[in-house]
Formats: C-alpha cells, structure tokens, sequence
C-alpha cells in the first residue's frame, strides 16, 4: 500500500479539526433498530488520541537493547463532554448512568477520520467496532459536564485489526467505504 500525502501546503500545519473522532451506536430493537451517530468534541478545547502501547524492552548480554511494541490500547478523552441540547450520545449515555447500565457501553462503532490525509469525497478513516465509550463523572460548576473516555478496541468486525477506508463528507451522515 503506499503511502498517501497530506493535503495541506508546504509547511502548512494540519489543525485540530482535521482530525474527527465519530461514534456510532444503535437505537431502538430488532429491525426498527437504527444507527445514530454523533461527531465528538463540542466544546472540548483539547483532545488526543493515546496508543498506551505495550513495550517490552531487553538488554541481551551484549549490552544491545531491544524494543517490542506487542500492541497498543487506544483511547481518547474528551474532557470536558458537556450536556448539550441535542446531543443524542449526551442524551443515550445519560439513560445508561441513570439506570447503571453500564454492560451496555461496550457496543459502539468509532471512526477516526483524518481528513488532512485524502481529498474532498474520499478523506481517509479507520474503522474499529466493539468499541466502549464511558463517562468518568457528571457535574460541574456553573455548567453540567460529564468527561467521557473512548476506547477504541484495535478491530472491525472480528478480524483483528481495524478496518481502513475514506468518507466521503465531513459531517455525521457520511459513507464510509472500506478499503479493498
């Protein structure tokens, strides 16, 4: 696969917005069920995604050291996540916390989308399912904050690595096409 260039000028540095978390989840039972989902970080002033890679490190009786990454554990916080009107995930993760739901946390679709890598009808993104999404807190000052942790789970649909693929829009209702 090669490698694809970033769409931004010459020394021109990639902002924030280019790179979109999406989560994704189901409502509703049976075949009424549908997907909703919701572009992450209104009013989260800053976000990143963290690998917590597992290293190993040895030191062979040479005196050589070694490094293994095995895996890695990726995850974003977006702190703060505050209660909005209209936010539809604000609103399903409210409903879990109210009824200490939380088995049902661990279900939910992430792409992470860096649109600073492909052109307008087709920014790169990832896929991963099985994914958990949990709120640390709820409360605040002057306004309702509920700090969420996202958790990504490295997989798309069982196959042990996330799926990779472009979108073809920057907004909630956009394709997802995976890579062939």
């Amino acid at each position: 696969m090669a490698v694809s260039q970033f769409n931004l000028k010459d020394r021109q540095r990639a902002e924030r917005k280019l790179l979109i978390t999406v989560a994704e989840w189901k409502e509703g039972e049976g075949t009424s069920a549908s997907n909703v989902r919701e572009i992450l970080g209104t009013r989260t002033e800053d976000s990143s995604i963290e690998y917590n890679a597992d290293i190993e490190t040895t030191t062979d009786i040479r005196g050589i050291n070694y490094t293994d990454v095995n895996r890695t554990q990726p995850q974003q916080d977006f702190d703060p996540y505050l209660i909005l009107g209209g936010s539809k995930l604000g609103a399903y993760l409210n409903d879990k916390r109210r009824r200490n739901a939380v088995s049902e946390l661990n279900d939910f679709t992430v792409y992470v989308i860096t649109a600073f890598v492909g052109e307008s009808g087709a920014y790169e993104a990832e896929c991963h399912t099985g994914c958990t999404i949990t709120y640390t807190a709820i409360g605040g000052d002057s306004n309702v904050n509920m700090p969420i942790s996202v958790y990504l789970s490295n997989d798309y649909n069982g196959s042990g690595a996330p799926a990779t693929g472009t979108v073809d829009k920057l907004s909630d209702d956009f394709v997802f096409t995976v890579d062939q």
